[in-house]
């Protein structure tokens, strides 16, 4: 399907916007289940630490990369990997083709009504798109009431595609664990995409994304949340990398 490269025993395929959106059409015309995941810097840590996530990660069947500095990795490794493709991208295009072609959608996770107001936001945007459920666990760790809960949801409004924010590792691991129960061609992690679209999180300036400055625009909004994340888990892998020489500074040539 898509050549692809390891970053830290991180399986990431070679891909653009436009090559994953082609595949996802493909998937859901095969009507078999799939399970595409977006890379970041904190996923290659997570993957590190959890044995689990990282046979989760590398068993999907598409796993792109949403993260620059993944991409500069990538390329310190001569295997670059095409362009950035986020979660926000994915449900937006995602959208925008299940309004062209008739494909339902479903909305699983964030907090109660964030992934409503994202719905709303997406048929605003893209008319005639079709919004086949939405729901919002409660806090915490899942019962096995609340996973067949879920479970039964979605399977009974049958959507084409099925976008998860449960956060990582928590939604890959889900996804993996019901992907054959759920019967959905197309299912996706998407950690807080819902905030960004409901509006209730403004995403970063297009320039802070393309220099790869996201994560520290979302670290002014949320700094009690995402300090420990960016600051004490992911910077010292980004350190690790940088010291082994696979990934330069921003602006540094080799």
């Amino acid at each position: 399907m898509f050549e692809s490269c390891q970053i830290l025993n991180v399986r990431v395929h070679r891909v653009t916007l436009a090559a994953v959106c082609a595949q996802m059409e493909a998937f859901i015309r095969s009507g078999r289940p799939h399970q595409i995941v977006t890379v970041n810097m904190d996923f290659i840590r997570l993957a590190r630490e959890d044995p689990a996530f990282c046979a989760a990660v590398n068993g999907a069947d598409l796993v792109v990369p949403d993260g620059v500095p993944v991409l500069w990795a990538a390329r310190l490794l001569r295997r670059p990997l095409g362009e950035r493709v986020t979660g926000v991208d994915l449900v937006e295009q995602g959208a925008a083709l299940a309004a062209a072609r008739g494909y339902r959608v479903f909305l699983l996770g964030a907090a109660p009504g964030v992934a409503d107001a994202a719905a709303a936001a997406l048929i605003r945007r893209y008319p005639g798109l079709c919004i086949a459920g939405t729901y919002a666990p409660p806090i915490g760790p899942f019962s096995a009431e609340e996973n067949a809960r879920m479970v039964a949801a979605v399977r009974a409004a049958r959507p084409h595609l099925l976008f998860v924010a449960f956060g990582a590792p928590r939604q890959e691991l889900w996804i993996r664990a019901h992907l054959d129960e759920l019967e959905v061609p197309v299912c996706v992690g998407v950690g807080g995409t819902f905030n960004f679209l409901s509006g209730a999180i403004p995403r970063a300036p297009v320039w802070m994304r393309r220099a790869g400055l996201e994560w520290a625009h979302r670290l002014a909004q949320e700094p009690g949340r995402l300090w420990r994340r960016y600051l004490v888990h992911d910077l010292p892998v980004f350190l690790r990398l940088v010291g082994a020489g696979l990934m330069p500074l921003p602006g540094v040539q080799r």
